[in-house]
């Protein structure tokens, strides 16, 4: 097919636009061919594996026929006319509706943003820290420390770990749109949930003191004070505290002597941000929130992926690839 006209590897000159969308027409063709080879290997291959590589391949070469048939209605108004007269045809003779944007296939647009909102809403240590965006897979750690002179004392490379959240709608429900998505919100809402999860073990490399029941306010900022005043001797701040809702409640009360709520008092210590965590338990993490004690690593941004039916439902995942590096672990206090 590819040595046909107008795709011949020897051309004095470019494609007229008449000769382009043949190219085009030519491409697809191509693609559909491939989508039916691959689709058939799946349908008979014994191994899982090979099924699932086969239905990937599959899936990025319908993509490309998306591509190649936006171009092709780019330059040929008649096509278009002529696809939407076609469509009007199957409606009135089957009452199925269809879109030039893929009608019902437009589902993965909905369950990305529904993902992607949930994902936001989950969000707390991920929106506060410094990120660092890198493009590889393991990433480097320069240990800080020193007074007088400040040097990095020692090196580590360490991989990215890759967080992944999975979920499933049924094959009718995204057929016929009548699918919830509020099953994507819910696994960006997990998703979330893991990330913060991961953050926060990060930062236990830090040194430990004990946490009290902070019974009365005046145990509340002791403790907390205590730790920022450790934090301070290796960095000057901005002080951030973590610390999960339970332990938050208990700085809903006013301050003995100063008359004042006792997370307002410390709202004017920690101006680095006092963070609420359901995933840090019984733990309090004070830490300077500063690139030069901690930061986000993020090698791969969270990407939302279909990856095919199983069974009677279709699969979809979600990956990011992130870790927290500290770089000074004499900034971070972990009360516990």
């Amino acid at each position: 097919m590819l040595a046909v006209n107008p795709t011949l590897l020897v051309r004095d000159k470019p494609y007229t636009k008449e000769e382009l969308m043949e190219a085009l027409r030519l491409a697809i063709s191509a693609e559909l061919d491939a989508i039916s080879l691959y689709e058939q290997m799946a349908r008979f291959s014994s191994d899982e594996n090979c099924r699932k590589i086969f239905l990937d391949v599959a899936r990025e070469e319908k993509a490309h026929v998306g591509e190649f048939t936006a171009l092709l209605l780019s330059l040929d108004s008649e096509q278009v006319s002529e696809l939407k007269g076609g469509f009007r045809e199957v409606e009135e003779k089957t009452g199925i509706k269809t879109a030039l944007d893929g009608g019902n296939q437009g589902y993965f647009s909905i369950l990305s943003n529904a993902f992607m909102e949930g994902l936001a809403r989950g969000r707390r240590l991920y929106n506060v820290l410094p990120k660092t965006r890198i493009s590889a897979q393991s990433y480097r750690v320069d240990i800080i420390d020193g007074d007088g002179e400040i040097k990095v004392v020692r090196q580590e490379f360490r991989a990215i770990p890759l967080l992944m959240q999975k979920f499933f709608l049924g094959l009718r429900e995204l057929s016929d749109g009548s699918f919830d998505p509020a099953i994507a919100i819910r696994a960006g809402e997990m998703l979330s949930k893991n990330e913060e999860k991961h953050i926060i073990s990060g930062f236990m490399v830090g040194r430990k003191m004990k946490l009290g029941k902070w019974d009365t306010s005046e145990e509340c900022i002791e403790e907390l004070l205590k730790a920022m005043r450790e934090v301070a001797k290796a960095s000057s701040g901005p002080f951030a505290v973590i610390l999960s809702p339970e332990r938050f409640s208990k700085l809903l009360k006013v301050h003995e002597k100063g008359g004042k709520m006792v997370v307002e008092v410390l709202r004017e210590i920690f101006n680095g941000g006092i963070i609420v965590s359901p995933t840090i338990e019984e733990k309090v993490v004070v830490f300077a929130n500063t690139p030069s004690v901690a930061d986000i690593v993020v090698g791969h941004e969270v990407e939302l992926k279909e990856l095919g039916p199983e069974g009677d439902k279709i699969a979809f995942v979600a990956m990011e690839a992130l870790d927290l590096r500290v770089k000074n672990p004499n900034a971070v206090v972990v009360l516990e």
